[in-house]
């Protein structure tokens, strides 16, 4: 008990180092004219619809979890017993569900749905970041990097940081990129222009349809 005590605290005390969490919220303002109110009535039923369709893949993936880890403590069992040892594991230490999560999916569906109300329907998407845990914190430090840009005394002038690429051009319809996915970067096409929301919309080169997704432009580089 002492040591999930201390785990605990060793915890929070690493994500208070971490400064404030924020979150995107979005507020939405419907298009004035019929039709783009009957436009976004659609854009909700698509979204009914694909929010069905992870719920559904979400509960097959969990199925198919299930059964394999019944297969694999069946096996377990009868090799226990031809071994004459005890069955010290269940069923549960088997299954492995984490990848049947369903966010991501829900994700997908809600920013699909704010492109079809912004860019489609002519609504307003409005995107905020707001504050949702440790906000009394103060801001976390600035990276090193900037530290180790030259000192004024050598350059001879002010020192100053070289300006960020406009990552804006690189969401382009047929343009080539690199979109960085967990640490690494993978050779991507960008689908359509940027959404309403900020990202814009890719798809891996070297993987089916079903893994595009609408990604952030700090996730994107000229290849």
């Amino acid at each position: 008990m002492r040591r999930l005590l201390l785990l605990c605290l060793g915890l929070l005390a690493l994500l208070t180092a971490c400064g404030p969490i924020y979150d995107t919220q979005y507020s939405l303002i419907p298009p004035t004219s019929i039709e783009g109110r009957n436009c976004v009535s659609q854009c909700q039923q698509n979204r009914s619809i694909c929010r069905q369709t992870c719920t559904i893949g979400q509960q097959s993936c969990l199925n198919e979890a299930r059964s394999r880890a019944l297969y694999e403590y069946q096996a377990y069992v009868e090799r226990q017993t031809a071994e004459k040892k005890p069955i010290k594991r269940s069923i549960s230490s088997f299954e492995n569900t984490y990848a049947c999560g369903a966010n991501s999916c829900e994700q997908r569906c809600d920013a699909d749905y704010r492109d079809c109300f912004g860019s489609v329907c002519g609504g307003q998407v409005i995107a905020q970041k707001v504050c949702t845990a440790f906000c009394d914190q103060p801001p976390a430090a600035t990276a090193p990097a900037l530290a180790a840009a030259p000192p004024a005394a050598m350059t001879g002038g002010p020192m100053s940081v070289p300006a960020a690429p406009d990552d804006r051009s690189l969401c382009r319809r047929g343009m080539r990129v690199e979109v960085q996915w967990k640490g690494d970067w993978y050779p991507a096409t960008v689908k359509g222009p940027l959404r309403g929301d900020g990202r814009c919309p890719i798809h891996y080169d070297e993987y089916g349809s079903e893994d595009d997704e609408a990604v952030s432009l700090q996730r994107i580089r000229p290849r």
